[in-house]
């Protein structure tokens, strides 16, 4: 504990000296009570007392107080510690829904580093990890975990533990790219069919889907819509991964109207449905395993009924809807696929959205 001192010393704050019946001593008190420095000599030594009284004024001046403790493992808990802590406009500031998934991805980290010192983190332990994981089947997951301790250990840097980053620039697991997934018009259609059938909460669902695809969302923004959002030019979107990009009004077309219709008129547990849009009976958020379990479910059953109709049908998520969504606007010739989604380049739209598996040209004359 740092108390006042009782005679001014002339020293900066938390210097701290001391004039033992054999030692003298000088040094640096952290707010955790360690000491980042401390020099001593004999205490008879008046000519090395100066020395170490100057050299410990001008050691103090170089020290960052809040240095993470607990090794790498302390250094992840900082540092999502700051993250959750920067103001929402901030640049630096991760999505919530991203701050989600690095915290899973943190999990792996620790186990396998977690026990180190952050300057006992190499390169070669980097590159260990990726080919461990690469061999154990998730090599893209590998490349995610290693990326956010690139980004964790740039802190250390800032903070002053370490010179430089073991894992800057360091190659990625190279992944052979897998046929991306497109939802057709006739999976949705079944989709939506059984949801109807089966009723709430699964006919929520159903409907949260097709409003994910008409709408080109995403799923925490998909999940999380209010229904203050429903105004009489359409519906008004959020970018989930920014606060500081503009809202987007996603333009009423009959059956964006016809499907918020019938989402309103599902009926909720009393005033259950007042504020969620596509929220539980009880008026919550789904719960991420809540709602995988009633998708589970309403996929089985759509699979089944697609089948009796000799249609093909896979599997597909809340995710796999924004790509439709775009890939549908692309194919149809949208000059507006860049404002709905709210990105600003041309080229993460084809990248990571685009499924079209052919293209269409008009002839040069």
């Amino acid at each position: 504990m740092i108390r006042s001192r009782v005679n001014p010393d002339g020293l900066p704050f938390r210097v701290y000296e001391r004039f033992g019946r054999r030692l003298y001593s000088v040094g640096y008190k952290m707010k955790s009570g360690r000491w980042a420095f401390r020099f001593k000599c004999l205490v008879d030594d008046a000519n090395q007392i100066r020395k170490l009284r100057r050299q410990a004024i001008e050691e103090s001046t170089r020290i960052v107080d809040d240095v993470p403790e607990g090794g790498f493992a302390g250094l992840i808990d900082a540092w999502f510690e700051w993250q959750e802590g920067l103001p929402d406009t901030a640049a630096q500031k991760r999505a919530a829904s991203t701050i989600g998934e690095n915290k899973e991805e943190a999990k792996k980290l620790k186990a396998a580093m977690g026990h180190l010192e952050v300057s006992e983190v190499t390169r070669t332990m980097g590159y260990q990890y990726l080919a461990h994981h690469e061999e154990n089947g998730r090599p893209v997951k590998a490349n995610k975990e290693i990326a956010l301790a690139r980004l964790i250990l740039e802190y250390a840097i800032r903070k002053g533990m370490i010179e430089s980053n073991p894992f800057a620039g360091i190659s990625h697991n190279k992944v052979v790219e897998e046929a991306k997934r497109y939802v057709t018009d006739d999976e949705m259609a079944c989709v939506v069919a059984i949801g109807r059938e089966l009723g709430a909460p699964y006919h929520i669902i159903a409907l949260a889907l097709k409003t994910a695809w008409l709408c080109v969302r995403r799923s925490v923004e998909v999940r999380t819509i209010t229904r203050d959002a429903i105004q009489d030019t359409g519906i008004v979107w959020t970018d989930s991964k920014s606060k500081t990009k503009p809202k987007i009004t996603i333009e009423w077309s009959p059956d964006l109207r016809e499907t918020i219709d019938e989402v309103l008129r599902i009926k909720r547990n009393n005033l259950a449905g007042a504020w969620l849009l596509f929220g539980n009976l009880q008026g919550q958020r789904y719960t991420k395993s809540g709602w995988g379990k009633l998708l589970g479910t309403l996929m089985a059953t759509a699979e089944l009924y697609a089948e009796a109709l000799e249609l093909p049908f896979e599997h597909f998520s809340l995710q796999d809807c924004r790509p439709k969504g775009v890939t549908d606007k692309l194919s149809r010739g949208d000059t507006d696929t860049k404002d709905a989604t709210l990105h600003s380049s041309d080229a993460m739209i084809a990248r990571v959205y685009d499924r079209r598996a052919s293209r269409k040209a008009t002839p040069a004359g």
